[in-house]
């Protein structure tokens, strides 16, 4: 019945929001969040405002974000901090678990409604007064010793929200209260309609489709009489929702009342705030009557569903749903408390509910990598109060989220064009690191030296070791003991991956300066420095046609030795022939290098860099083999193996012929 459909949160698409295939992109804004900073007991899990409200605060036509003790100033969310009281950071809680804006004292300015569940204990409102650098004056509203939360809508039908109050169990001398706001101090009327259902999370909605508000429960429904002030509600059993996977948890807050199925009936959705599971009751009546309601899962395996709104997302004219995981609730002590974060909405289709991902991840890990990770910086949790809104004035309503991990819009886009013509990415080839790769052709197998000539008296020197050809620097043979493939080449491109295993001694080398010539001291002597050496190359064209040297000295490998230590050919020629930039890899790691000649010119890649680029080699002969060079020996002085030795390996041997 669901179907799992991921956003691309970094898509940057801007499209009108019509009805057509696909979903509409959503693309979060940070707006706040905590500081990671332990030593002052503040870490990237909060502690952090659960709850926020969108109203204009300064009467400019921006809808503004206010969350706990902080409004933000749209459109750059300039942070005014400590406008209000209330929301007191208590260790890792902060006491606010719920808010809504609401004009309470008919002055055209909107103000706060909010509740804690610590200190607080019940319900305040916080009036603006219109100035952005002024305190908000706060008075106290409800009292409640269990206080869970605040949702407004228009209970007594006369136009104006009202407030319904919500506490996570029954106490002595309370109950199921209700705010009448009213249009003269104090401004509210408290009214209490029963006992029962007095519990963690209640919502307000229509029922039996009367006209009235009534007020639903997690056990069941107070039925509004003809007026919302008589008495009394009555109280309705007529259904009991239970967390899944048959362990503990309250509902949500709020619960929502709505015409999931489209029969005219509406049904209640509702998920378990601190367990598993999120639900809509199906609202049935009978010929007789009589009214049953039919529970179906939406999810049974994700937790902490505490909050939820609904608002039409995808311009269907339809109500979406949006929900999602609260972080650490309860300090990480809640069932499925260290399982993925999720902020999901859907579409409700009826009561399909496809499932749409803002956010996903493992954050409820890094407490436990000790320092391995670094902090995260985008943590989106869903808190204990959300809201859509459309912040930006562009017709479609965005996503409001609050949670330990910071404060977020997640801005809708719409959905994805399809252009009216291709994209015009840049061609293959205007990259330089581009390799037309089905082109190429084998060179060596990785099995053996079929296609090479293993010179004469080796004796194993020259080795295939598992797909990797491997030199030690000590064949055998008599003259040449290069690796040389049977074949000439003329004009191709070759690709090859070599490493030296490790160097073999120190060696003074000297520094290759851009024109080709050695750097030298105020006397005119070449500087030499010792350092660790490996050397070996690439003969390109044969014995006289060149050579790209593979080496540790400091200029980097891909030098054209023959050119640069020609001192007969012009200055720009042997400058050409040294390294715009050295590229290797250190010791031990492999190096890409790719070598295109054409004619009697030659362009080298090392490691996705240029390093030689159009550079001519004067007389180089029209075709000839291509070798992997032999360098070194055992120096008879110390017994070991030369500094120069090329104790190298080779893979990935390619050729493209041009």
């Amino acid at each position: 019945m669901k179907s799992f459909c991921c956003i691309l949160v970094f898509l940057f698409v801007i499209a009108p929001l019509a009805l057509q295939a696909g979903e509409p992109i959503f693309i979060p804004v940070k707006i706040d969040g905590p500081a990671h900073d332990p030593a002052n007991n503040s870490y990237w899990f909060g502690p952090f405002c659960e709850c926020c409200s969108v109203l204009d605060v300064d009467g400019d036509g921006d809808l503004d974000i206010a969350s706990g003790r902080n409004w933000y100033e749209a459109p750059n969310w300039t942070k005014h901090a400590n406008y209000r009281d209330g929301a007191e950071t208590n260790g890792p809680e902060t006491d606010d678990n719920s808010e809504f804006a609401m004009d309470v004292n008919f002055d055209g300015r909107v103000d706060i409604v909010s509740s804690g569940w610590m200190f607080m204990k019940g319900a305040f409102w916080y009036e603006n007064p219109g100035d952005n650098n002024a305190v908000w004056k706060s008075t106290r509203i409800h009292m409640a010793l269990n206080m869970e939360g605040v949702i407004h809508g228009d209970i007594d039908g006369d136009g104006d929200d009202d407030i319904l109050c919500n506490h996570w169990s029954l106490v002595k001398g309370q109950g199921m209260t209700w705010l009448e706001h009213i249009d003269r101090e104090p401004w509210f009327v408290e009214h209490v309609v029963g006992t029962q259902g007095d519990m963690h999370g209640n919502g307000l909605g229509d029922i039996n489709g009367d006209g009235r508000t009534d007020i639903v429960t997690p056990v069941g429904w107070y039925e509004q009489p003809r007026r919302a002030t008589d008495k009394p509600w009555k109280f309705h059993s007529d259904y009991k929702f239970e967390p899944a996977q048959g362990r503990g948890g309250a509902a949500s807050h709020p619960i929502l009342v709505h015409d999931v199925d489209e029969d005219g009936l509406n049904d209640i959705i509702i998920g378990s705030s601190h367990a598993y599971g999120l639900a809509w009751l199906q609202q049935k009546v009978g010929r007789d009557g009589k009214r049953t309601f039919t529970t179906h899962w939406v999810e049974t395996e994700y937790s902490q569903f505490h909050t939820m709104e609904l608002g039409d997302l995808n311009g269907d004219g339809k109500a979406d749903l949006v929900t999602g995981k609260r972080l650490f609730a309860h300090h990480g002590g809640d069932i499925g408390a260290f399982e993925p974060l999720y902020a999901f909405w859907y579409d409700i289709k009826g009561g399909e509910f496809e499932r749409h991902v803002l956010s996903f991840n493992h954050l409820p890990q890094y407490p436990d990598e000790e320092g391995i990770n670094p902090p995260p910086n985008y943590v989106v949790s869903v808190g204990m109060k959300l809201n859509i809104a459309d912040m930006n004035k562009d017709g479609k309503n965005d996503i409001i989220i609050a949670g330990k991990g910071g404060l977020y819009v997640f801005f809708n886009h719409g959905f994805p064009t399809t252009p009216p013509h291709e994209h015009k990415l840049p061609p293959h080839e205007t990259y330089p690191t581009w390799r037309s790769w089905p082109e190429y052709g084998v060179l060596f197998n990785g099995k053996d030296f079929t296609g090479w000539k293993v010179p004469e008296g080796d004796n194993g020197h020259w080795k295939v070791i598992n797909g990797l050809i491997d030199y030690d620097a000590m064949s055998e043979a008599k003259g040449n003991k290069s690796l040389w493939t049977e074949e000439s080449f003329g004009d191709y491109t070759l690709h090859v991956e070599w490493r030296f295993k490790r160097t073999s001694g120190l060696y003074p080398m000297p520094t290759i300066l851009p024109d080709g010539s050695l750097k030298t001291d105020t006397e005119g002597n070449v500087i030499k420095t010792p350092t660790p050496n490996a050397d070996s190359g690439i003969l390109i064209r044969g014995t006289s046609g060149g050579q790209v040297n593979l080496w540790c000295w400091p200029i980097g490998s891909g030098e054209l030795w023959s050119v640069r230590n020609n001192k007969t050919l012009p200055t720009e020629l042997r400058a050409a022939a040294v390294p715009k930039v050295r590229a290797d890899n250190p010791v031990g790691q492999w190096n890409s290098m790719d070598i295109t000649m054409i004619g009697d010119k030659v362009t080298i890649m090392l490691n996705s860099k240029i390093v030689i680029e159009n550079a001519q080699i004067p007389g180089i002969e029209e075709k000839g083999p291509i070798g992997l060079q032999h360098h070194g020996g055992i120096d008879k002085k110390t017994g070991k193996h030369g500094p120069a030795s090329s104790l190298v390996q080779f893979k990935n041997i390619w050729i493209k012929r041009l």
